[in-house]
């Protein structure tokens, strides 16, 4: 036994420098989720700190380190080892960039009456053309399912920022689809991801067609449950492992086609054209739009979709359109707030 001190010490330095090593031979870890790794380090006087963050962020086995440290912590101590992520209960996971709107932190009165009449004015420019709005907010998922969020974290969604905005977009006239009402009368969100499911995608969608006086029935369709769904808050927590639950898909199908490259729907422009479709669209949205756009892509002739959150109808000078919707999830309306 007078060589266990030495044995420790040698497996203690060995399990240290594996990280390292392994980089160093080549195996360099990926990135997790959507993070964005640390650039090359340059020769100047930051190159060390650059050193620094670009070694840990590749290092051997790092994605393997994160999500076995996650496990650690949610199984033993009932945390989340990632600030980004909330654990909720019955395997529930939630952004925790929308505790805000959860808990009632909200917008000032002369800001909400800001974002309104910045919708207003878009709405009438867009009118004078001869084109029809509609402003719409995707949902967090903690204002729709806050049965499964932790216990000690008080919900006053009544006094969010999207609760207390609605009367001041009813009293300037803004069209807006409400989508809290329909999704919440179902679970139609992933336990682990931010989002919502195609089912939820579909229902939004129907809502949407709905407030711009077109009548649909995707939420009709038939929906079932196949392979493994990798949620962006579980891939968070634990980037190297398989995923929780299954991915819900539409099984009924839908008949557009993509004239442009969409990247998974992650692109910043898709446009799409659809022979059982009528009208031109442009669609402002965001990652919720992932699974929306196809409904929506189905439902118009033509139709162009834009993650650039200007909202600048002039981008699209060279774009015909005769309808424009503008998506933006709950957790990001303060960013609808005009610039002084």
């Amino acid at each position: 036994m007078k060589h266990l001190p030495k044995i420790l010490i040698a497996l203690f330095l060995a399990i240290c420098l594996t990280p390292f090593v392994g980089l160093l031979l080549g195996f360099e870890s990926a990135a997790g989720a959507n993070e964005i790794l640390s650039p090359a380090p340059r020769f100047g006087l930051t190159m060390l700190n650059e050193a620094s963050d670009y070694v840990a962020d590749r290092f051997a086995l790092r994605q393997q380190c994160i999500s076995l440290w996650s496990l650690l912590n949610e199984k033993l101590l009932r945390t989340s080892a990632e600030e980004q992520v909330v654990l909720g209960r019955d395997g529930f996971l939630y952004y925790s960039a929308t505790l805000d709107d959860y808990t009632g932190v909200s917008l000032s009165d002369a800001e909400l009456e800001a974002i309104a009449g910045r919708l207003l004015a878009l709405q009438k420019a867009l009118e004078a053309e001869g084109k029809r709005f509609v402003f719409t907010i995707a949902p967090n998922k903690n204002s729709l399912y806050p049965e499964h969020m932790p216990a000690g974290i008080a919900n006053r969604h009544e006094s969010s920022s999207a609760v207390r905005l609605i009367p001041y977009l009813e009293r300037f006239g803004v069209h807006y689809a409400d989508l809290f009402t329909p999704l919440s009368q179902e679970l139609l969100y992933y336990r682990t991801d931010s989002h919502w499911t195609a089912q939820g995608a579909a229902r939004g969608a129907d809502a949407i067609l709905a407030a711009l006086g077109r009548e649909s029935a995707y939420s009709a369709h038939e929906f079932g449950q196949e392979g493994v769904h990798r949620g962006d808050l579980y891939e968070m927590l634990y980037p190297s492992f398989g995923g929780r639950e299954a991915e819900t898909v539409d099984l009924t199908g839908l008949s557009f086609t993509a004239l442009s490259e969409v990247n998974g729907g992650n692109a910043i422009t898709i446009r799409t054209a659809s022979e059982n479709g009528s009208g031109s669209l442009l669609c402002w949205r965001d990652s919720f739009g992932i699974s929306l756009y196809p409904y929506l892509a189905d439902a118009f002739e033509t139709a162009t979709f834009s993650r650039a959150a200007d909202y600048d109808p002039a981008r699209f000078a060279d774009t015909e359109y005769d309808t424009v919707i503008l998506e933006i999830v709950e957790r990001n309306l303060p960013r609808l707030v005009p610039s002084p």
